[in-house]
C-alpha cells in the first residue's frame, strides 16, 4: 500500500483533477456525499500522514460553508430543505476537492516532484512553482501548528473553548504564520541564488521517474 505514496506525482495530480471534475459535475448531495466519504476513507487507507490535522480543518470548512450557503439562500427565498440540500452538496464538492490535492501534497515530496518534473522536461519556472506549491504548504500547515503550541506553552487556552473563540485564535495565528512564510521565501530565494538557478538553463534529473518513482538510479558497467 505505501507504494501509493511512490507513484508519479504527475500521475497522481491527474487523478486529483480527475476526481474533482467527478465531484463537480454530480448532481446533489445523494452522489456528492458518499464520494466525499469515500475519498476521505482512502486517506484513512493509504495512511495518509497528517490526517487528523485536515479532518479538523474539513470539518470546520463544512460547517462554515454549510452555514453560509443556508443564510444566504433562504435570505433568497428558498426552502429550508433545499437550502440543506444546496449547501450539503456544496460542502461534500469541497472536502472531496481538498481531500484528493491534500493527498497529492502530502505524498509529494519536493524532490520528487523535481524529479519528475525534469523527467517530462518541464520549463523551470513551471518546475519552480510546482516544487513550491505543493510544497512549502504543508511547511506553513507545521508552522500554523507551531504557532499553536507556542500560545498553549504560554497558557493560552485553545482547546476547550467554543467554536468562535476557537476562530478567533486561529485568526490571530495569522499574523506570525504571514512572518513565517515571508522568512521561508526570502530563505528560498537565497538558496535559488546561492546555487545558481538560471530560468535559461536545462537540468537533468537524478531519479528514475516513469509510473512509479525509482530513488536510486540504476548501476551501470557492474558485473
Amino acid at each position: 500500500m505505501s507504494r501509493v505514496h511512490d507513484v508519479n506525482f504527475f500521475v497522481k495530480l491527474a487523478a486529483a483533477f480527475a476526481i474533482m471534475a467527478v465531484a463537480w459535475f454530480l448532481p446533489d448531495w445523494r452522489s456528492s456525499l458518499p464520494l466525499a466519504l469515500v475519498t476521505i476513507a482512502l486517506l484513512a487507507v493509504f495512511r495518509v500522514p497528517g490526517l487528523r490535522a485536515y479532518l479538523k480543518g474539513a470539518s470546520l470548512l463544512v460547517l462554515l460553508v454549510m452555514a453560509s450557503w443556508i443564510v444566504n439562500l433562504t435570505i433568497q427565498g428558498e426552502s429550508l430543505t433545499d437550502a440543506l440540500g444546496t449547501s450539503l452538496s456544496m460542502a461534500a464538492r469541497l472536502v472531496t476537492t481538498t481531500a484528493v490535492f491534500f493527498f497529492v501534497m502530502e505524498t509529494s515530496t519536493p524532490g520528487s516532484i523535481l524529479a519528475a518534473s525534469s523527467a517530462a522536461r518541464l520549463p523551470p519556472i513551471a518546475t519552480l512553482v510546482l516544487s513550491l506549491t505543493f510544497g512549502i504548504i504543508p511547511m506553513l500547515r507545521n508552522d500554523f501548528e507551531r504557532i499553536a503550541n507556542a500560545q498553549r506553552a504560554r497558557g493560552m487556552e485553545i482547546d476547550d473553548v467554543s467554536f468562535v473563540m476557537r476562530l478567533r485564535f486561529a485568526l490571530a495565528r495569522g499574523v506570525p504564520l504571514l512572518i513565517e512564510a515571508v522568512r521561508l521565501a526570502h530563505a528560498i530565494s537565497l538558496s535559488l541564488s546561492i546555487y545558481g538557478f538560471d530560468l535559461s538553463r536545462k537540468r537533468t534529473t537524478w531519479r528514475e521517474v516513469g509510473l512509479l518513482v525509482d530513488h536510486r538510479l540504476p548501476r551501470t558497467g557492474q558485473t
